[in-house]
């Protein structure tokens, strides 16, 4: 009992531990834990970030094009990132991910995603992972 008090006090200490001893959650642009990945974002479908590592902003475009800003310590034009819908996306959609591209701008600073759904553009929602 006494080693739990402990950890409880010290995880409260720290912020880990929140009312009732639950662990915090991450969220909010910035809060991904990524071992090993330059750049991780979870975006919804309007553009707008769940949570993030490595990436300073994303832009939605046009329908279904969005543009991952990422870290300035990071060259995305090297990179070989990959992309993946979201649980929800209708089955017959798709993303695309391209890293060598002046679509949104400098080539060294973004990633860009699309997303289509029977070979029309479509606003879906989406993880990206940058190594």
């Amino acid at each position: 009992m006494r080693k739990i008090i402990m950890v409880v006090l010290a995880g409260l200490a720290t912020g880990v531990v929140g009312a009732g001893g639950a662990v915090a959650a991450y969220a909010a642009l910035g809060g991904a834990q990524g071992p090993g990945v330059r750049a991780a974002a979870v975006v919804n479908a309007d553009g707008t970030v769940v949570r993030s590592k490595g990436v300073t902003g994303v832009r939605k475009i046009a329908t279904g094009r969005y543009c991952i800003e990422l870290d300035s310590d990071y060259d995305a034009s090297r990179s070989v990132p990959v992309a993946t819908k979201r649980w929800g996306a209708p089955w017959n959609s798709t993303v695309f991910v391209n890293a060598n591209t002046t679509d949104c701008g400098s080539a060294e600073r973004h990633v860009f995603v699309a997303g289509g759904n029977n070979g029309a553009g479509a606003d879906l929602a989406f993880h990206v992972i940058v190594p």
